[in-house]
């Protein structure tokens, strides 16, 4: 599970790369918009971390269902503030797949954490495999989403 947890925090750390520079457009609305999509991502890379710390070979089910939980609200909270940000105008398209790919991370750690409270070694299983699958596609969805946002607001 801790493979799984280290690539949502390289999906995390992607949203920090954006930035915007002065080339055109309102700049201060650009960097407004950059400031709350980063502040978004270190709450969640702060709950991940934390988290990642404590899921280890010897965690129970519950106990990783627990973290499962902790890392879903917080993503969770990450596609309220992501809903609540106002994005530049040429942005507006963009943002609205960051907010659906971050609603993606949301029902892939519900879909794990739920294995996970079951106690059925298959579920269990079959969630550990299909949380790998599920951040390796958000992954490269944010990562796309992420570069185009940077082209965009350059």
């Amino acid at each position: 599970m801790r493979g799984a947890l280290r690539g949502v925090l390289a999906v995390a750390l992607a949203l920090s790369s954006m930035a915007a520079t002065g080339c055109g457009g309102d700049t201060k609305a650009k960097n407004e918009y950059v400031t709350a999509v980063n502040k978004a991502q270190a709450d969640f890379v702060a709950v991940v971390d934390d988290s990642e710390s404590r899921i280890g070979g010897n965690a129970s089910d519950q106990e990783t269902a627990t973290q499962l939980d902790m890392i879903r609200a917080a993503a969770a909270k990450v596609v309220v503030e992501l809903r609540a940000t106002k994005p530049p105008g040429s942005a507006r398209t963009l943002h609205a797949s960051l907010v659906r790919e971050a609603e993606g991370l949301v029902a892939a750690f519900k879909k794990a954490a739920d294995a996970y409270h079951s106690g059925e070694p298959s579920k269990i299983l079959t969630a550990k495999v299909q949380l790998s699958k599920d951040i390796t596609r958000v992954n490269k969805q944010l990562n796309a989403t992420i570069q185009a946002l940077n082209e965009k607001l350059r």
